[in-house]
């Protein structure tokens, strides 16, 4: 089903919000029929879990985070960020899920952990959340949600007054429009987001030592817990195959690099 005209026109408008407008740091192409062929490989068999205590979290998360740290210095100067340092949280529940907060801190829920086989595995998750906030990821996501929201309210009131509409249809047509508006604020920028954080990633990984091809099992893992492996506007990440042909182009061009620092996207 296709959206209503004030919609069509809200998606439109993302154009103005700061998350339609690029990366700062060159991402790897990656085509549909690359994406495809990469679905076509994830396993489509239950995910094996492994229970651990947590005190092997919370000392894999010290550990990691002593090798990701000792050199992250330079690539918190090529993104000319001024907070380079990280405080990582182990929450001891079963939410799949990991996030970059404000002020660096880094919280790893127990439930992604036990996915993860290898504390390899688990370092790609913890640098994929430091390039979160080496990007500045953040502090453009709030911008784009609380711009998203005046934007969504301005055209869905605009349109309902126009329709002819009461004060009163058109106050409610405004405050979904402010809801939906910053929805996709918030969508706006999470792929390439994403995809920018998968890089930094590969980055703090290789210049930490990490065999960056045994951490290629994550996004395999990842992707079987996204339940989809197709994109769409609706998305709140890349898909899951599309970040595993991501992540193998990474590999190759942090081997390839000279200095083991990202490619800014030229002004």
């Amino acid at each position: 089903m296709f959206p209503s005209h004030p919609a069509r026109a809200l998606m439109v408008a993302c154009v103005l919000l700061p998350g339609c407008g690029g990366t700062a740091f060159e991402l790897p192409p990656v085509t549909d029929t690359e994406a495809v062929r990469a679905a076509q490989e994830i396993p489509t068999t239950p995910l094996p879990r492994y229970m651990r205590d947590n005190g092997f979290y919370r000392g894999a998360i010290r550990r990691i985070a002593a090798d990701l740290e000792r050199d992250v210095g330079p690539v918190c100067a090529r993104a000319k960020t001024s907070l380079c340092e990280f405080h990582f949280h182990f929450v001891a529940d079963d939410e799949a899920n990991a996030f970059a907060d404000e002020g660096g801190h880094i919280y790893l829920h127990r439930g992604i952990l036990e996915y993860l086989e290898t504390e390899t595995q688990i370092a790609a998750v913890m640098a994929h959340e430091m390039g979160h906030q080496i990007a500045g990821h953040y502090d453009e996501s709030k911008a784009s949600v609380i711009l998203g929201a005046l934007i969504g309210g301005l055209i869905m009131g605009g349109a309902a007054v126009a329709g002819g509409t009461t004060q009163a249809q058109a106050n409610e047509q405004a405050a979904q429009g402010m809801g939906l508006g910053g929805q996709i604020g918030r969508l706006s920028y999470s792929k390439e987001q994403e995809r920018e954080a998968d890089l930094l990633a590969a980055y703090l990984l290789g210049r930490s030592g990490y065999d960056m091809r045994a951490a290629s099992k994550t996004f395999e893992v990842l992707a079987r817990l996204d339940e989809y492996a197709t994109s769409s506007w609706k998305d709140t990440h890349p898909a899951g195959a599309e970040r595993m042909v991501a992540w193998r182009k990474a590999i190759a061009e942090v081997e390839a690099s000279s200095d083991m620092l990202p490619r800014m996207v030229a002004n």
